[in-house]
């Protein structure tokens, strides 16, 4: 994300197997991310203090059910934080924090959007930014829609959440946010989600506005 702090996202399309979540644990402590945001973990709350441990740091949940939606933040063992505010949806949806890292406070946000054209989800998000400090604003996870189907879709029908679409980009606007990576790749073809069907239909969900000031951005 910047010199200071590094952040990743990616939907791990449930991690209830205990294979599966080690090993994506055991990867993500290999690049030493500061924060690791991810969406489609299928936790529940019993599950929350048995991977908090397997992780050996902190973990901030938003459960959905243990067939679909839920995210959660992995906080770096070694990283030292300050969570000044939290909010988190009730269906699994989202987490909010204010957290202080080298002295500078971040609003971060983890999310997973819906799979229908459903506009509010983001002026709901748009709204709830405004009751953050919102210094550098981040938002991480799979928005579920496409934003230019040139560039970001291959195969499948020319169609994306149209509302939702301009809502977030709305969003964007309103608290100054760029989707940095497509700023610096404005024709290349880079998709996080592919059907097992043929023949393929290719996505870019996975998106990670961030705030003007941050030297790069990443998925």
């Amino acid at each position: 994300m910047s010199a200071d702090l590094t952040i990743v996202s990616y939907n791990a399309r449930g991690l209830r197997q205990p294979k599966i979540r080690r090993q994506l644990f055991a990867y993500l402590h290999s690049r030493n991310f500061d924060i690791c945001c991810i969406q489609e973990t299928h936790s529940s709350f019993s599950d929350e203090k048995y991977w908090e441990n397997e992780w050996g740091g902190k973990v901030l949940f938003s459960h959905g059910d243990t067939n679909s939606r839920g995210v959660c933040i992995l906080l770096k063992p070694s990283i030292n934080y300050e969570i000044i505010k939290l909010d988190t949806h009730t269906f699994g949806r989202y987490i909010f924090i204010d957290v202080l890292l080298n002295e500078q406070v971040y609003t971060l946000v983890c999310l997973y959007g819906p799979n229908n054209d459903t506009p509010v989800f983001f002026s709901n998000i748009s709204s709830k930014l405004l009751s953050f400090r919102g210094g550098s604003i981040v938002l991480a996870g799979d928005f579920n829609f496409v934003f230019n189907l040139e560039h970001d879709k291959k195969g499948g029908n020319c169609n994306t959440n149209f509302k939702t679409r301009t809502e977030c980009l709305a969003l964007m606007t309103s608290h100054h946010l760029l989707a940095i990576w497509r700023e610096r790749n404005p024709c290349l073809k880079y998709f996080t989600w592919s059907s097992n069907i043929t023949p393929g239909i290719h996505c870019r969900l996975d998106f990670l506005p961030c705030c003007k000031t941050f030297v790069s951005c990443h998925k």
